[in-house]
């Protein structure tokens, strides 16, 4: 068993943890590609037990105040790259993202995406012109890297996360991350240039799917993602969060 804590710093809507960075926390339990299923929002500051459940060697359970809330397992990750844009349409997917009000209406203080996190990610995966991939370019900064000097690895999977949600398009309409599945082919120096691309993959009633990557400057994969989203439909719930997130 060991614990996990969460700052209040990697936010995605304020009062809760990035799905995709506390997914990388959980996921640490796992050596190799690892799928979280995330049941329950991850609480700030309050131990996350990660012990075995349900008698499964290599199945985890992250409880929080004796409620579950994200199961751990190996996984199986593909993704097939669709033609990536080119850097001068990433630069416009970024702007496009930055001149949207649209975009982060809900989470405008998200630790990946959000316009108004001083310290984040600052990835800002708008819609490629002409293209089903959303993107942006992302720098590590050296704040991120592990003792080894590489990037950490929860770090990857929350810049792997944001772009999915937008590579959706759906029109104002909001997502929670449900399953996340990330394999991490090598982790990055901090200062390296990647590209973070995403896109949509199907859809299943409420149930999204998009695909998403980084891939370093020669074009090979870093690391890549599947993702299922859960569209919300509580008007209730999405005022309170337009609330909380103003």
């Amino acid at each position: 068993m060991t614990d996990v804590v969460i700052d209040s710093r990697y936010c995605g809507p304020r009062a809760f943890a990035n799905g995709g960075y506390a997914a990388g926390r959980f996921a640490q339990v796992i050596d190799g590609p690892a799928a979280v299923m995330l049941k329950a929002p991850a609480p700030f500051d309050t131990p996350i037990a990660i012990a075995s459940g349900d008698g499964f060697a290599r199945r985890y359970a992250a409880t929080a105040n004796g409620a579950e809330i994200a199961l751990i397992e190996p996984a199986e990750v593909s993704v097939s790259l669709p033609p990536l844009p080119p850097p001068g349409a990433v630069e416009a997917a970024r702007a496009a993202f930055l001149s949207d009000e649209g975009m982060t209406l809900y989470y405008p203080y998200c630790f990946v995406c959000g316009k108004k996190c001083a310290d984040g990610l600052h990835v800002f995966a708008g819609p490629a012109p002409g293209s089903p991939v959303n993107a942006d370019f992302w720098t590590p900064s050296p704040a991120l890297a592990d003792a080894d000097g590489l990037v950490r690895s929860e770090f990857i999977w929350a810049a792997l996360d944001c772009p999915g949600a937008y590579a959706l398009r759906l029109d104002g309409a909001l997502v929670l991350l449900g399953r996340f599945s990330v394999e991490i082919m090598r982790r990055p120096a901090p200062g390296e240039r990647l590209l973070a691309a995403a896109w949509r993959t199907g859809r299943e009633g409420r149930k999204h799917y998009a695909d998403s990557a980084l891939v370093d400057e020669a074009g090979a994969l870093v690391a890549a993602a599947n993702a299922v989203w859960i569209e919300l439909n509580d008007p209730a719930l999405l005022a309170r969060l337009r609330l909380e997130n103003a």
